[in-house]
């Protein structure tokens, strides 16, 4: 799980542009797997064995954001390292990250979430982002993909899927903007 970087680190910078919605976007992610966005730690601890997630651990960031790591070993799934995080001051699921350690699963990993949140954003979009976010990144992406939710303010707003591509593993953020107030 060396891939583990502090979401505070990149996502404070970036939030003012995540926090930009377009009408471009097709259903919005309610989490990852078993565990939605706004369950407890307690909630989505008692669901990680249902979803084979195996080496679990659980510790608190300096800025006090609560993170749950594990490893996704899922039968006809490619290993896949874990991170749940609840920002500091709060108990609610915000953010799931998975990585991906190999880059050859991308089509795999791109099909797989455009049958769940329908085609990413337009290319402009994705490419806007990309160019806000990358100098917040602790290394240089290769190429980044957006989905996201464009229905009601309090439960889709806000939510997105990021798929960044780096040169030796895959990220895939499964983000809710609004619990990181």
């Amino acid at each position: 799980m060396g891939r583990f970087i502090h979401a505070s680190t990149w996502l404070g910078g970036g939030l003012a542009a995540l926090v930009f919605s377009a009408a471009l976007a097709a259903d919005a992610p309610t989490g990852y797997r078993s565990a939605e966005f706004g369950m407890s730690s307690e909630e989505v601890m008692a669901v990680l064995e249902r979803d084979a997630v195996t080496q679990v651990e659980a510790q608190e960031t300096e800025a006090g954001d609560l993170i749950i790591d594990g490893e996704l070993l899922a039968q006809d799934e490619p290993e896949t390292d874990l991170r749940y995080v609840f920002p500091a001051g709060s108990d609610q699921l915000a953010l799931v990250v998975s990585f991906h350690p190999d880059v050859a699963q991308r089509e795999r990993i791109v099909e797989q979430l455009v049958a769940s949140h329908g085609e990413p954003w337009a290319e402009e979009m994705s490419a806007w982002w990309y160019e806000q976010l990358q100098g917040d990144m602790p290394e240089t992406p290769q190429s980044l993909m957006v989905w996201g939710g464009e229905g009601d303010e309090a439960t889709q707003r806000g939510r997105f899927v990021r798929l960044w591509t780096f040169e030796d593993y895959l990220s895939v953020e499964y983000l809710d903007t609004q619990r990181f107030r």
